[in-house]
């Protein structure tokens, strides 16, 4: 997909990251700012696959697709993040963590379950 408008190339993504950036909605709340930063975010995602090309060695378990967005609201000191196996926002509240009192390392999966939840919105008619 190289040089083709849109391409994920960084400069192309880049680019087109400049261009959403500088036309940005104003919004209300840091809520409503996540959002929309996951908006234009989103836009840039590299889907699986898409990046290793044709005919080049794929090394097990490394992919160039995105595997997680991230948004940080600095203000509330939040740090937001969905994946590619499930697109629900998660978040981070930084003021929940003491920092002060260091303890071992606690590693926690990005996700606990590579799923996604789907919502049937239409009523079953008997």
């Amino acid at each position: 997909m190289i040089g083709l408008p849109g391409d994920y190339t960084p400069p192309s993504r880049f680019v087109r990251a400049v261009a959403f950036s500088k036309t940005a909605r104003s919004t209300s709340s840091g809520e409503e700012a996540m959002y929309e930063v996951f908006r234009i975010l989103d836009n840039f995602n590299v889907p699986l696959g898409a990046a290793e090309g044709s005919g080049e060695v794929k090394t097990s378990g490394m992919r160039s697709a995105t595997q997680w967005t991230t948004c940080s609201d600095t203000k509330n000191r939040v740090i937001y993040y969905h994946t590619q196996h499930n697109r629900r926002v998660r978040r981070i509240e930084l003021d929940h963590i003491d920092f002060a009192k260091p303890t071992e390392l606690v590693h926690l999966p990005l996700d606990r379950e590579k799923t996604q939840d789907i919502e049937d919105v239409v009523p079953i008619s008997k």
